[in-house]
């Protein structure tokens, strides 16, 4: 692709104002932090923008009916996939019973499912790992900053400054994916030129917002000169 339609895209993608989408998930599963901060609301909805967006989640509700019923508090897990839509939801299958939902998590498939406008999307999602000892996920931001670190992944104040395409689109193969240790990705979407197109659109986009006024105004003049 010419610079000059590279440009043009960015300042497209400055000037239109970002779109908004509502993230919420289903009863039961709390939402923890999104996209490296503290979620806005946690059992509520929280505004998220277009692409690639980040949510820790986590089972924590009761299980079943009457004196059968059981409270079940999962480990956090860490879903990826790209935010393009208005309503986002985040699903689990049903659970009949606690000792179902532990074997679903204990064997890291509980099938994490992400819907954008009541349609399944792809979602990439990992077991966030604790610290030993006494209360594992105590200051979960600098758990979750060190996962993505692992992962050429970086937010600054809910924004995202860097990622792989790998991380940024699901796999166009299955669903979901997981892995306690890497995320699967399919070889063919990384290659893709449209998501790498994507992928720099949306960095422009994060380093722009992050710039001075002056930084901004020298961009621009930048931009001109390069027609």
């Amino acid at each position: 692709m010419k610079l000059k339609h590279i440009v043009a895209l960015a300042t497209a993608a400055f000037v239109l104002p970002l779109h908004a989408a509502e993230l919420s998930a289903q009863k039961g599963i709390s939402i923890l932090l999104v996209n490296g901060q503290t979620a806005q609301e946690k059992l509520g909805t929280n505004q998220v923008t277009d692409g690639f967006t980040q949510a820790v989640v986590k089972m924590d509700g009761k299980i079943g009916h009457g004196a059968s019923a059981q409270i079940f508090e999962s480990k956090p897990y860490v879903l990826n996939f790209d935010a393009k839509g208005n309503d986002i939801e985040v699903k689990l299958p049903k659970f009949n019973s606690a000792a179902q939902a532990k074997q679903a998590f204990d064997g890291q498939k509980p099938g994490w499912k992400v819907l954008v406008d009541g349609k399944s999307v792809d979602v990439e999602y990992d077991l966030l790992p604790g610290k030993k000892g006494f209360m594992p996920y105590a200051g979960m931001e600098n758990l979750v900053a060190e996962h993505n670190k692992q992962r050429g992944i970086y937010f600054k104040e809910g924004q995202l400054i860097d990622a792989p395409v790998a991380a940024e689109v699901a796999a166009v193969t299955t669903t979901s994916s997981v892995s306690s240790t890497s995320s699967v990705t399919s070889n063919a979407a990384v290659a893709e030129a449209p998501k790498v197109a994507t992928k720099n659109v949306e960095q422009l986009k994060a380093w722009y917002l992050q710039a001075s006024k002056e930084e901004r105004k020298e961009f621009r003049r930048w931009m001109i000169d390069q027609e």
